[in-house]
């Protein structure tokens, strides 16, 4: 189904669905009357859904000056109207069906047209190289530290929630699940479950009664985020004394846990660095900074550590731009066998 966006500035057209979750729907869109090519991604809210839109909305208008999170246009109120006899290269020989027509919650966000992350780490059979992943996740985790330097939580780390855009430069999505993480009460423990229990610490079992530290719940999802991208699949199934995997880091023997892997080859320090983002105790987990400082990021980033892993956000301002050779030819070759 094709349909019109109308607003009291812009008329846009989607063309076709692109993505959808619990919250929205996603179309690949384009302004009408308007000579530019420019596509977006056009996220389309029921009226029931406002409180989702309005928590990424909120979030989102704080963030729009980070290369490695999603940038949002416009958003707000419109008309959204079914069309039909429409050419898929022009916007002409549009016909409205009016009858049809719904007011809706929009946003117009940027297109990251080579899709999620997911898509390019669930082959298990060929792993992307820890010299990539490294430079992958370096990115991911600067844009958590500008995410946590101004006070949010992001609450649903995950492949899926990472787009990629043309130069395969990851980008956040996804704030409808995130918090201020000075909590509710200002004392900073969330309240509110992650959204995906296969990446969610521990203690957000503990959210409807104790409540849960945001930033530290945000790092177990980052070891887990890593992991998947590395390795091609997840290191347990849920982070509880039940799961045949975890109940060995909930006990500190983590040899046991990465006999499960032994099959595979991976890097002594890849293993400290994981074991020091999902640890069962929150304060025993790396902070953003010391992951940027972590041996295995030095090492996979060799000569270039200093230049690509500066520690402070100065070089992830936008950058559209940003160009890695290494992650292009990476992740192109990948996206062949989609």
């Amino acid at each position: 189904m094709t349909y019109i966006l109308k607003n009291n500035v812009n008329e846009y057209v989607l063309k076709h669905k692109i993505g959808y979750g619990a919250t929205c729907e996603c179309y690949l869109g384009q302004k009408i009357n308007e000579n530019s090519s420019e596509k977006y991604a056009i996220k389309i809210f029921e009226k029931n859904k406002y409180i989702f839109y309005s928590n990424e909305v909120s979030f989102l208008s704080e963030l729009n000056d980070n290369s490695n999170i999603i940038k949002l246009y416009e958003y707000g109120q419109g008309v959204l109207t079914p069309i039909s006899n429409t050419d898929n290269n022009t916007n002409d020989n549009i016909t409205n069906d009016n009858a049809n027509e719904k007011t809706v919650y929009y946003q117009i966000m940027e297109y990251a047209i080579n899709g999620e992350l997911k898509d390019y780490v669930k082959d298990t059979s060929s792993r992307i190289p820890e010299k990539i992943s490294a430079k992958i996740f370096m990115k991911i985790v600067k844009a958590v530290k500008y995410l946590h330097e101004n006070d949010i939580a992001h609450c649903d780390l995950k492949p899926e929630n990472i787009l990629l855009d043309k130069n395969f430069n990851p980008k956040i999505n996804d704030f409808g699940f995130s918090q201020k993480f000075d909590g509710k009460n200002g004392n900073f423990l969330l309240r509110k479950r992650s959204r995906t229990p296969r990446y969610s610490s521990p203690d957000v079992r503990l959210a409807l009664t104790k409540g849960y530290n945001g930033i530290k719940n945000d790092i177990f999802s980052l070891g887990v985020l890593l992991f998947v991208i590395t390795i091609g699949n997840f290191p347990f199934d849920t982070s509880t004394y039940s799961d045949d995997k975890y109940k060995f880091i909930i006990k500190g023997r983590y040899n046991q846990f990465w006999e499960f892997f032994n099959h595979i080859k991976i890097s002594d320090e890849f293993k400290d660095l994981i074991n020091n983002l999902i640890n069962l105790t929150p304060n025993k987990r790396l902070s953003t900074d010391e992951i940027l400082k972590h041996p295995w990021l030095i090492k996979q980033l060799g000569d270039n550590y200093e230049t690509i892993c500066n520690t402070s956000n100065q070089d992830c301002t936008n950058n559209d731009d940003d160009i890695d050779k290494d992650i292009i030819d990476e992740l192109s070759s990948r996206k062949k066998l989609l």
